[in-house]
């Protein structure tokens, strides 16, 4: 991967993007007539031209993924939504900006810019119980706290990605591992319920995930009926 360092206002973000997009595809123009000179035939020579003609363009993994699925080439750009997964003791908010702490009461404790978790998702109305943090981020808006200090949630036109630090499951990150995965998919008003203080994270994960099977398969035969 190549890395660079761009400073805020620095022309070199502009010369790099710049030089991307007008940047020339391959060519194999010359091994074209190379291969197709030492022809002597007509036929033989349409056929090399055919040849190079489907090798010519490279393309990346998921445009030929596309182009093989029959795919289109457009419309696919997803947005992303970022969601903190680190258990509890590590993970970290946003302070406010600095002219916003400056006109505050001394006396206030509301120095952080909202959260989807703590300010959203545990305060969600009734009629999205159901939902788990995952879901609850992919389908709705949550931007915005009313001055009255209600909530407002909107249904996405189109659903978002929720994206998340992905942990090693192997031993230096296995209790984050297992945590994220319970964070995003167990259903939660009280984050102190995700695990108990006997249990390891481990057995919460297999404990959640036994009671989720149990429930999809009550869901099931409840609709059979």
């Amino acid at each position: 991967m190549d890395l660079q360092y761009i400073a805020e206002r620095s022309l070199s973000l502009t010369e790099y993007i710049t030089g991307y997009v007008t940047k020339a595809e391959k060519s194999h123009a010359q091994d074209l007539w190379d291969e197709v000179s030492s022809c002597d035939n007509i036929y033989s020579k349409l056929w090399k031209i055919e040849q190079k003609l489907l090798q010519a363009k490279e393309v990346g993994l998921y445009e030929a993924s596309n182009l093989l699925l029959g795919e289109s080439l457009y419309m696919k750009s997803v947005t992303v939504q970022y969601v903190n997964v680190y258990l509890p003791h590590k993970r970290s908010r946003k302070i406010k900006n600095y002219s916003y702490l400056t006109k505050m009461d001394r006396s206030s404790k509301d120095i952080f810019n909202p959260s989807i978790m703590e300010d959203f998702y545990l305060t969600r109305p009734n009629n999205m119980e159901d939902g788990s943090l995952y879901e609850f981020v992919a389908n709705y808006k949550f931007d915005e706290i009313g001055e009255n200090g209600e909530r407002e949630y909107k249904l996405r036109s189109k659903p978002v990605l929720p994206n998340h630090r992905k942990f090693n499951p192997m031993q230096a990150e296995r209790d984050d591992f297992y945590y994220s995965l319970i964070f995003l998919f167990v259903l939660f008003r009280d984050e102190s319920t995700l695990v108990m203080e006997w249990e390891t994270m481990e057995e919460a994960f297999r404990h959640h995930r036994e009671a989720f099977i149990r429930g999809i398969e009550n869901h099931f035969n409840k609709q059979q009926k």
